[in-house]
């Protein structure tokens, strides 16, 4: 296959992210895009040069000149419309999380597997440039032997410029418990999948194997709006801080945020990640990430070493077009993430984010939220197949 063409269904906050990863692909062609609202996909064609509108995703399946889809729709239609696709001939990109229970997400997966189509999720944090370095530092000894990751979430700040063509006008998909996928914690449910896996690839691909959420309720919460693109608004339940431990036993994670959304304070913006080796150490920044410093400057990636020097990064990328950062989550994490699916259609290698893997940051999500129901940890394995956080 020389040309991968594709057709793009939902077009909201991603969808230019995810173009400007198949436009600089050689390999890849957006031929056909669909949503709901008409008048926002023929915009978006307009705009991108794009020949095929439909807003029924159906007929693109039929009808559309296409060898795959990328899917950026609300959670609940991420598995179904995967199912549909792979089961049409077509090969998958889905945004996360991709699914809202383990055996959604696997009816879609052996799909995949019985027509021979690749699912690749989007789990960006594992393409973000600051954190591929880090993996690349720890893989060559720099730290040791890692042996904590303490992950921390401050405010995420918007641009008031930010690039996004187009937003849909309807969002409240995120805060219905069933849509979303998340009941009472929609917005761990549609974050965390990144946290964990975080966890995990920086941790050099250790599994998490229990998790214990820390539940807060607060009914003196004052209600407070998040970013302008979301719906988000304070509760009086939340789940500020995550722990978990992995197969090694000598190994932990932590995962902790305050933020304006839940009524904290930080002063470091985003998310930000400290490994701990018994040789050494590594601060760096991902989503929305800033005011990491050394000597005074801002710095993207801190390298210290037992009885040496400090290394500083930077990954100046042309900055986020979301978020006030230096840390490109928006556009090139995306992008990457975009271009190793083109990838492994073209070369027929496998994603470095399979279905199998999305999946599994599913059930990880699913265990932080039942930990968080029944106040107790809670084994991954031990996540039904069928249990969902809205049921």
């Amino acid at each position: 296959m020389n040309i991968l063409k594709v057709g793009m269904v939902g077009l909201g906050l991603v969808s230019s992210s995810h173009l400007k990863g198949y436009l600089s692909h050689p390999n890849a062609e957006v031929t056909a895009v669909c949503d709901l609202e008409l008048h926002r996909a023929q915009k978006f064609a307009t705009i991108h040069g794009i020949p095929e509108v439909y807003v029924s995703y159906e007929e693109m399946l039929k009808n559309a000149r296409i060898d795959a889809v990328s899917i950026a729709t609300p959670n609940h239609l991420h598995a179904p419309m995967a199912k549909r696709a792979v089961e049409s001939g077509k090969h998958v990109h889905s945004e996360k999380p991709f699914c809202r229970f383990v055996s959604e997400g696997t009816a879609a997966m052996e799909a995949g597997d019985r027509t021979g189509r690749k699912i690749s999720v989007g789990e960006t944090y594992l393409y973000i440039s600051s954190f591929i370095k880090a993996r690349e530092l720890i893989d060559a000894g720099e730290i040791g032997r890692p042996l904590q990751i303490r992950q921390r979430h401050g405010p995420w700040v918007e641009r008031s410029d930010n690039k996004t063509d187009l937003l849909p006008s309807n969002r409240d998909w995120r805060i219905d418990p069933e849509k979303s996928g998340g009941g009472d914690y929609p917005w761990i449910f549609d974050h965390a999948g990144h946290f964990f896996i975080a966890g995990e690839y920086l941790m050099q691909d250790q599994k998490i194997v229990e998790i214990y959420a820390l539940a807060a309720r607060d009914a003196r919460a004052k209600k407070r709006s998040g970013a302008a693109h979301d719906p988000y608004i304070t509760t009086q339940s939340d789940i500020p801080i995550l722990t978990w431990r992995y197969e090694d036993s000598a190994l932990q994670g932590l995962w902790a945020r305050a933020e304006p959304l839940n009524g904290k304070f930080d002063y470091m913006q985003g998310f930000s990640v400290s490994i701990f080796g018994d040789k050494g150490m590594i601060d760096v920044l991902g989503e929305g990430g800033h005011n990491l410093l050394w000597n005074g400057k801002q710095v993207h990636l801190i390298l210290h070493r037992e009885g040496k020097e400090a290394v500083t990064f930077r990954f100046d990328e042309g900055g986020d077009d979301i978020w006030q950062s230096d840390i490109c989550y928006y556009s090139k994490g995306h992008i990457n993430q975009v271009q190793d699916f083109v990838d492994s259609v073209v070369k027929d290698t496998e994603p470095r984010v399979t279905a199998e893997r999305g999946i599994r940051t599913v059930r990880c999500t699913l265990a932080a939220i039942k930990s968080a129901r029944e106040g107790r940890p809670v084994l991954v394995d031990d996540i039904d197949p069928a249990y969902s956080a809205y049921g």
